[in-house]
């Protein structure tokens, strides 16, 4: 399963760098940004910067341990080999989750943010998902999430601007 969602960045492309805000986002930022987000933190250890995450869709509880696999200022790409999913917050399973972050031109005073998630379920459980309207609730907290991050990066761009 494969979502993407957009939003607009007051910047352009050049002033934007999506590695250094996700990597400095706070918890209460992160809560912020969608309903269903519980918690998250940053780590930075010998295998490189990485991220966990707590969320809700759908009413389906997941714990990402994302770890980056590109870090860059417009294109950051997080992945999960070991997301622990619990159906109803009570089944645990275990997927695989891709997230990618990217900031792409727009026009001379803003720019295009994207947010890719790409879950890879094993075939029972891409059954399930579609019978319990995953896809829905995954895409729509995903446009959530996308619009509460852009806005936060919008915050930090303009408090940039004003300093």
């Amino acid at each position: 399963m494969r979502y993407v969602a957009q939003a607009v960045l007051d910047a352009p492309v050049e002033r934007v760098d999506l590695a250094e805000w996700l990597f400095t986002l706070t918890d209460a930022e992160y809560r912020a940004a969608a309903r269903g987000h519980h918690a998250a933190g940053v780590s930075v250890d010998d295998r490189g910067r990485g991220t966990v995450n707590v969320e809700s869709v759908g009413g389906n509880l997941l714990v990402q341990h994302y770890r980056a696999e590109r870090a860059d200022p417009a294109f950051v790409e997080m992945y999960s080999a070991t997301t622990r999913a619990y159906l109803y917050h009570l089944v645990p399973l275990t997927c695989r989750v891709r997230w990618i972050l990217e900031a792409e031109a727009g026009d001379e005073r803003s720019s295009v943010f994207s947010c890719t998630v790409d879950v890879d379920l094993p075939l029972p459980l891409r059954v399930l998902a579609r019978v319990t309207a995953m896809p829905f609730f995954l895409r729509r907290h995903l446009v959530e999430e996308t619009a509460g991050f852009a806005a936060d990066i919008n915050r930090k761009l303009a408090l940039a601007r004003a300093a």
